[in-house]
């Protein structure tokens, strides 16, 4: 087997005599920009730089490949345009004295993005940092290789648009890690089917995250504007930005989907604003949907909806419309005047009739002696009806004395008497009974809803607090609340807490296959599925490249059991480097063992990573010129003598 190194382009392992990448196409001969890194160059002792993949006047992302874990990661290089150039031949980054303060505070900005954004690396739909370090006189921000298509190519796979109950699948939880990141203070500016990613299993993933100067016109760097879901005080540096401005670019994307046409953009709105609602283009889409985007993509902040928890309160949770009757379609001209003829026929046959309206019937003069009394004669029924019940109630008032301890008469009593005779209850009757102030609201229905979404929508201002219990359920997806401690219309006091029952997703999967997988590919495969009690164990094998999972404990594709007390074991490949030898005729020596170690800590107290893996035993000194070479196998293990 020949020698296998890095492809710069895919950084997928090759032949070496193949000077063209089998994998992406990348030749070993591709020149690149001089002021960008080179490929190949290594940073932090541990990060292989590949082909750079994109650039803004923030800076540049690189494909890069993590020698201590073995997996591709995206490297982010913080390189703002016209403040800084790159010196020639080398990867140092020269700073123009006259922007030194500027460049500083925009790379701290840049810093303090990416920090809170490695401390939310266990939210969804984000693609966060994973390591940050600082080199050639700038700061590198690391994150995790994204597999998937953009949403643009997404739609392009799927007609252009997407229906409103497809859309209503994909993006609740979309919708609570956007509202986390503004909880934290992170404002994307950038929402775009351009930048949201959609992985195997339509999964959204938002990406790009910049600075703010990068996303505003008229600011210190060449701004990068996504045309038709920037919102208007992002064309302005003066005009406040908030979390409503990212509210107009998931507006716009939802409008992009639901109805196939991008948004006009903000700037000629603002000079003719004719931009019609998704329902007038779609009725498929409900009215109340069309209604909540367009109020989210309104010119003016003041009139657009503020967060994205209210953005979500109204879309999924407001009732939807009564239908209207259709109209009724006007009538064939032609059989129109055969039916008139037909009515002047039949009056012609009947001359009766003609003596009444000639009498003035139009005006009511001609009616019946019974038309003339009817309305008269019930009104009067009704009033004689009325009168009888005052009386009935009256006599019972002055006649009967109930006792005291019998609380049903008087509320009867107190009930007709306030709907008929007002007075009389005024006199009489004490007053009547008010609820319990200690309850102020009822508890809402919540089986079926999505546990996070509600949670954060209740508990926003304190008027419900849930509890969750995890159970296992093949009937609900996974954070779908199956069930609550009180039933829905119980009464309850603002600020309480209810217990609910949260769907964990079924009781057992079925194993994925592990076949090309990476470990770390593997182990997300499974905590997607759910599946958390697993160990790893490496094992050496050169048949494999490192990281590479061969065996587990259990065969791929059998079921597994997630509430059961067996622990899947996953088997990889963790090679050590081949010691060189001084002559050929002696016999390979012996791989030192290794052993597993706590993954590294990328944000430590320190600052500084830790190996993944170190060496059980320290690996035998290299052998001297004139000594003959031997195979070290242990503490007991004979030495091997070289062969003759």
């Amino acid at each position: 087997m020949g020698e296998r190194r890095l492809c710069y382009g895919c950084m997928d392992f090759k032949s070496s005599d193949d000077a063209i990448c089998p994998f992406c196409g990348y030749a070993d001969d591709t020149p690149f920009d001089p002021n960008y890194i080179e490929p190949g160059t290594i940073l932090s002792e541990k990060y292989v730089i590949g082909s750079m993949i994109g650039a803004n006047s923030e800076g540049a992302t690189y494909i890069g490949y993590n020698q201590s874990i073995g997996c591709r990661v995206l490297i982010r290089e913080y390189m703002p345009q016209g403040l800084c150039s790159r010196v020639r031949g080398k990867s140092t980054i020269s700073v123009d004295p006259k922007c030194v303060v500027q460049y500083k505070a925009m790379m701290s900005e840049f810093a303090d993005l990416n920090k809170s954004l490695a401390h939310m690396r266990n939210v969804a739909h984000i693609n966060p940092t994973l390591d940050l370090f600082t080199a050639n006189n700038t700061t590198y921000a690391v994150s995790e290789y994204l597999e998937g298509i953009t949403l643009v190519d997404y739609l392009k796979e799927n007609a252009g648009e997407l229906t409103w109950k497809q859309v209503s699948e994909m993006f609740p939880t979309f919708f609570t890690t956007l509202s986390l990141l503004h909880n934290n203070g992170i404002i994307h500016r950038a929402i775009s089917p351009e930048t949201i990613y959609v992985t195997e299993r339509n999964v959204l993933r938002l990406c790009a995250f910049s600075i703010s100067d990068v996303r505003t016109v008229q600011s210190e760097l060449p701004c990068e504007i996504f045309h038709g879901y920037a919102a208007p005080e992002q064309y302005a540096a003066n005009t406040r930005q908030g979390t409503w401005t990212d509210v107009y670019g998931i507006c716009a994307v939802l409008y992009r989907i639901l109805t196939g046409c991008k948004p006009t953009d903000a700037p000629s709105r603002m000079q003719n604003d004719n931009l019609c609602a998704p329902h007038e283009m779609n009725p498929n889409i409900p009215k109340h949907v069309s209604r909540v985007i367009m109020r989210g993509l309104s010119l003016y902040s003041d009139d657009r909806i503020k967060t994205v928890t209210e953005l979500v309160t109204e879309l999924f949770d407001q009732p939807e419309e009564p239908e209207i009757p259709k109209p009724i379609p006007p009538e064939n001209p032609q059989r129109a005047k055969h039916r008139a003829a037909s009515q002047q026929d039949n009056r012609r046959r009947q001359p009766q009739f003609r003596d009444y309206d000639e009498g003035g019937y139009e005006d009511g003069s001609g009616d019946s002696f019974i038309d003339r009394i009817k309305i008269p004669l019930i009104v009067g029924v009704l009033l004689i009806c009325v009168l009888l019940v005052i009386a009935i109630i009256v006599m019972n008032l002055l006649d009967m004395n109930p006792p005291p301890q019998e609380p049903a008469v008087v509320h009867i009593e107190t009930t007709v008497s306030t709907t008929n005779v007002p007075d009389v209850v005024t006199e009489t009757n004490p007053p009547m009974p008010t609820l319990d102030p200690e309850f102020d609201s009822t508890i809402p229905d919540l089986i079926g809803k999505n546990f996070e979404m509600k949670k954060q929508q209740l508990e926003t201002d304190g008027w419900l607090y849930l509890e969750a219990e995890y159970e296992y359920s093949d009937d609900y997806k996974a954070g779908v609340i199956m069930g609550q401690s009180k039933p829905k219309g119980t009464p309850f006091k603002s600020g309480s807490t209810i217990k609910v029952t949260v769907s964990k997703g079924p009781s057992s999967i079925k194993l994925p296959d592990y076949k090309g997988k990476t470990l770390k590919q593997y182990e997300a495969e499974l905590e997607e599925l759910g599946l958390t009690n697993y160990n790893t164990e490496a094992v050496v094998n050169y048949k494999y490249d490192n990281n590479t999972v061969i065996e587990l404990s259990r065969d791929a594709g059998e079921r597994f059991e997630l509430d059961g007390t067996e622990t899947l074991k996953i088997y990889y490949v963790n090679n050590p480097p081949k010691q060189q030898q001084t002559r050929e005729t002696y016999e390979e020596l012996p791989d030192p063992t290794f052993e597993e170690l706590d993954p590294p800590d990328f944000f430590g107290d320190d600052g500084e990573t830790e190996p993944l893996y170190e060496s059980v035993e320290d690996p035998p000194p290299p052998p001297q010129e004139d000594e003959p070479v031997v195979e070290i196998h242990g503490d007991e293990g004979p030495p091997m003598v070289p062969v003759e």
